[in-house]
């Protein structure tokens, strides 16, 4: 069949459609398991927003005839999607993209507010500055980028009932969108802002804990004395890509915040 030049592309391409470049490939280089294609496509469609929150997936037999494989092979692909969290499937209805993780499984980043309000305390939060400035060497490392490379820092003290209770510094690429980062991120959880904001897909965050002095600028932020000891954490947040995120460093006065973590085996 001839296919015209003018014939637009649909705006959101679900099933695969025929490469001509595929039989081109390198023979050395063994392709991947069919279930592994379609688990790829169908992860990087919802990756890319082409299938949103709630949408319903083609049905198994739609998803067989588009690319050509047994049932089995569709829900081989199906189960692996529902093990990494971006789908779920509803009997007799079908599979259907889920929402973004939320926020209580990503660590107290995600969910200082919420920990806060279950205390029957109130959370609040003061922009103290959003610049532009280079990564340090420990920042460039976490993020994956060059030495000095620009990063948007912001610095926020945030409050327990009006008093201070931690200090935070953030950092992140520049990119579009994260300017809401610097414009809320003192107020609203950070982890909460890319998922429900941005629309990104988050996986995990790496914690580090250690003990520092607080010194006599946090002091006076924290109302401590510059000797008093800080709880000093470090979080890197990941998406489902591994990517990192944003990298934070949080001094607590520990006398207004404890962190703890139940570890399973």
């Amino acid at each position: 069949m001839k296919r015209t030049a003018s014939t637009p592309s649909p705006p959101a391409p679900i099933l695969p459609r025929p490469s001509a470049a595929a039989g081109a490939k390198s023979r050395q280089a063994a392709p991947p398991p069919r279930f592994a294609q379609i688990k790829a496509r169908l992860r990087q469609d919802i990756l890319d927003k082409r299938l949103l929150p709630e949408q319903k997936l083609p049905s198994e037999a739609q998803l067989q005839v588009a690319f050509g494989v047994s049932r089995i092979t569709v829900r081989q692909a199906l189960a692996e999607l529902q093990a990494e969290g971006l789908i779920h499937t509803v009997n007799g209805k079908g599979s259907f993209v889920t929402r973004p993780a939320g926020a209580p499984r990503l660590g107290m980043l995600a969910g200082f507010n919420d920990m806060v309000r279950l205390r029957g305390r109130v959370p609040s939060g003061r922009l103290l500055s959003a610049r532009t400035g280079s990564a340090p060497a420990r920042v460039a490392l976490a993020l994956r980028l060059a030495e000095g490379a620009p990063v948007t820092v912001v610095r926020a003290l945030r409050l327990i009932d009006g008093v201070p209770a931690s200090i935070v510094h953030t950092y992140f690429e520049s990119t579009l969108g994260r300017d809401l980062l610097a414009r809320r991120v003192h107020e609203e959880d950070a982890m909460t802002l890319l998922e429900e904001e941005l629309g990104m897909r988050l996986d995990h965050t790496q914690i580090a804990a250690t003990a520092v002095r607080a010194g006599r600028m946090r002091g006076a932020l924290l109302d401590v004395p510059s000797d008093a000891p800080l709880l000093q954490m470090r979080f890197v947040p990941y998406d489902i890509r591994g990517l990192p995120l944003l990298y934070s460093d949080v001094y607590f006065r520990p006398d207004q915040f404890s962190y703890r973590a139940v570890v399973r085996r």
